[in-house]
């Protein structure tokens, strides 16, 4: 199908649980009706046609899990009522022309974050501290946008990508390639199942990858304006598998502290 419109009463019925509108032709701005359907836990309008900013009700959806919104026109700042989304575990909103600083609630409120993904963005300033607070998060993906500034020193503390051998039995039992562009994810969002993209930037290009090693424990810092030290706490990350932070402004010689590490 490929629908163009998107409206309140397509929304409506309280016990939706999941809403794929992805790959669509859907214009204009997202409808501001979010609260008559808080028992959603998947939402995925990627590869739409949507602009503007998004409505303050989307933080009604109190029981949502994952939310993609890649590849949109969307615009300004996340607003803050997605604080609310706090069961949140994957959080897709790459390629969009949101602005501002990297809001710091999203660390505090959503320590539940496995995936974060907000590449090719125009958010500025520095990656606020708040962000050693995701302790699971196994894919960070914050290239293409304009952050500046050094990296913060905590990165260590994303305690999964500390860990050099890593128990997926929780966090992907099973990961499949299906359909050429999406992965079936068993037991990812609470035992639940369903499907979604992930694309990843390797060598400077969006790919796929079959083997899920290599994009659910992966650092992309790439394509900024960072500077300063690469800090040598990322040396303790030894659960990684994939490390991007080319394209920056200026690196000081800080690879001293890699020797041995990354055996």
């Amino acid at each position: 199908n490929k629908f163009s419109d998107f409206s309140c009463g397509n929304v409506t019925t309280t016990n939706l649980a999941t809403l794929d509108l992805s790959n669509n032709q859907i214009k204009g701005q997202l409808p501001d009706c979010w609260k008559s359907t808080n028992r959603l836990w998947f939402l995925d309008l990627s590869s739409n046609e949507l602009s503007g900013k998004h409505p303050i009700s989307m933080g009604s959806l109190v029981n949502l899990e994952a939310l993609v919104l890649r590849n949109n026109s969307l615009m300004g700042e996340l607003p803050p009522s997605l604080k609310n989304c706090k069961n949140l575990i994957m959080l897709d909103a790459s390629e969009n022309m949101l602005s501002g600083p990297m809001p710091s609630w999203v660390e505090e409120s959503m320590k539940q974050l496995i995936i974060l993904i907000m590449r090719g963005n125009n958010f500025s300033g520095k990656i606020p501290l708040h962000l050693c607070y995701l302790k699971r998060i196994q894919l960070l993906d914050l290239s293409k946008n304009k952050l500046s500034e050094e990296i913060p020193p905590c990165l260590n503390n994303f305690t999964v990508l500390s860990e050099k051998i890593i128990n997926r039995v929780e966090t992907e039992s099973r990961v499949y390639w299906y359909n050429s562009t999406y992965y079936e994810i068993y037991n990812l969002f609470s035992y639940r199942y369903y499907s979604f993209h992930i694309r990843w930037m390797w060598k400077g290009m969006e790919q796929y990858f079959r083997r899920p090693e290599l994009t659910l424990l992966s650092i992309d810092l790439s394509c900024n304006n960072l500077i300063g030290e690469i800090p040598k706490e990322i040396t303790y990350m030894l659960g990684l598998v994939s490390l991007n932070f080319s394209t920056n402004n200026e690196w000081r010689d800080s690879f001293r502290y890699w020797k041995f590490k990354f055996n």
